[in-house]
């Protein structure tokens, strides 16, 4: 009889234990709400990351390419803060993007931003073959319009490289050096130093 009991003993069901916290996005994106997740304890929550299309964020639909990544940092309550760790263009589109007539000169720059690094990918797609010294002359260019982030925060150039005017300004002073059909912020991640 005391063996039937201790079989009967009630199973708690986790899900019952866990609350929904409501996931919104960085302060870039007017702290827009971007889901929710269930946990038992706001100290699950920190690190995770979510992502979400930029053209979900702007209502621009030919961002809808563009992937943002954002991690928990900060929970208050049930709602949880984030920020932005990482952007990338999705592969099948850039793939589009690249003829065989067309020039693709790729850049990755290591920029020292507040609190960490940001590892930054720029693609300059030239509107013909280039030459191994016209190449050379974007990098060029890329490199010192990059330089200008040095001690930002990785907020702002995701705002710029997204939002703002960087691509077209550096497509502008790449023509400069050779005609350039399209320049595309690729990648940015944030690193945080420890």
């Amino acid at each position: 009889m005391v063996e039937n009991n201790k079989a009967r003993r009630k199973t708690v069901d986790k899900w019952k234990k866990k609350k929904w916290f409501v996931i919104k996005a960085s302060k870039l994106f007017d702290s827009k709400v971007l889901g929710e997740t269930p946990a038992e304890r706001a100290t699950q929550l920190t690190n995770r990351t979510i992502k979400v299309t930029l053209d979900k964020l702007t209502g621009q639909r030919q961002k809808r390419d563009i992937i943002v990544h954002f991690k928990a940092n900060d929970v208050q309550g049930q709602s949880i803060n984030t920020i932005i760790s990482k952007f990338e263009v999705a592969k099948s589109s850039l793939g589009r993007i690249v003829r065989r007539r067309n020039s693709k000169v790729m850049f990755v720059e290591k920029v020292p931003v507040v609190g960490g690094d940001a590892r930054i990918s720029i693609i300059v797609i030239t509107a013909r073959k280039a030459t191994a010294s016209q190449r050379t002359g974007i990098r060029e260019i890329t490199k010192d319009r990059l330089s200008k982030f040095n001690g930002k925060e990785f907020e702002f150039i995701v705002k710029e490289l997204l939002l703002g005017n960087f691509t077209n300004n550096l497509q502008k002073d790449s023509s400069k050096v050779y005609m350039t059909k399209k320049v595309i912020a690729s990648k940015a991640t944030f690193t945080e130093t420890k």
